[in-house]
């Protein structure tokens, strides 16, 4: 049997779950799908792992579609379904009217912040409503160091997103599983496991101030030698420095 090309990503995924305590047993977690790379690189390594565990939980997929006029077309809804179900992965689908609000705001800094926002709201509701206590998203090591930077930059503050966080207005946990895993490496893999990517169609992808971060690292990382290795060092002092926003208290993977 062919190794799985994607063999050597399950550590910093299963290293990343145990350091944050972020799966406990008899887990339900439902999984932010986009469609694109990270979302559908995450649900099948997390089907990984939960194959391999002797931790046991359940998985669940959730997209929600922005509407027109950058929604999802049916086939790609149909896509993502297939993939999901070869995973024996449940998929649930929330139709909403994000974009054409999204549409009203002209700025691309302010429509990248509002659509993110909503998307994040719409997700977590439909998560109390389906009876889901843990969501998972899909950010990376890249995403982290983005808003790091973004945060020092713009907004004169050493902050970044916690690799699990309980959001207590909606009583769940969000946590991020492939916190430690460099972008290139997941679209690596992605490429060599032949996963169904869906291209986004967001009219302001390419033109945000994430997108500057985004220059800036592959810039930095192009000069200075194993730099995310040590960006991930620097954001787990900062992670570690505050504990009360991450993990759980009982036992899971980890």
């Amino acid at each position: 049997m062919p190794k799985d090309p994607a063999w050597w990503l399950y550590r910093h995924l299963g290293q990343a779950v145990s350091d944050y305590s972020m799966i406990h047993p008899d887990d339900r977690i439902l999984l932010g799908i986009s469609g694109g790379k990270d979302s559908l690189f995450m649900a099948y390594a997390l089907d990984r792992l939960r194959r391999r565990s002797p931790v046991k939980f359940d998985l669940a997929g959730i997209t929600i579609d922005p509407g027109e006029p950058t929604g999802f077309t049916p086939s790609e809804l149909e896509s993502i379904r297939g993939f999901l179900e070869s995973l024996d992965i449940p998929y649930h689908v929330v139709p909403s009217h994000i974009a054409k609000i999204v549409e009203q705001h002209p700025s691309s800094k302010t429509a990248c912040s509002l659509c993110a926002n909503l998307r994040r709201g719409a997700l977590y509701k439909a998560a109390n409503e389906l009876g889901y206590k843990k969501v998972a998203l899909a950010h990376h090591l890249d995403d982290a160091i983005e808003t790091l930077f973004l945060n020092m930059f713009y907004q004169s503050n050493f902050r970044c997103f916690a690799p699990s966080t309980h959001l207590t207005r909606r009583d769940v946990v969000a946590i991020r599983p492939l916190i430690y895993i460099p972008e290139k490496e997941i679209a690596r893999s992605v490429r060599r496991l032949g996963l169904p990517v869906i291209e986004t169609r967001c009219p302001v992808a390419g033109t945000t101030c994430r997108q500057e971060m985004k220059d800036v690292v592959n810039l930095l990382a192009g000069r200075i030698p194993d730099l995310r290795n040590h960006m991930r060092s620097v954001l787990k002092d900062l992670w570690s420095a505050n504990p009360s926003s991450v993990g759980q208290s009982d036992r899971g993977i980890g």
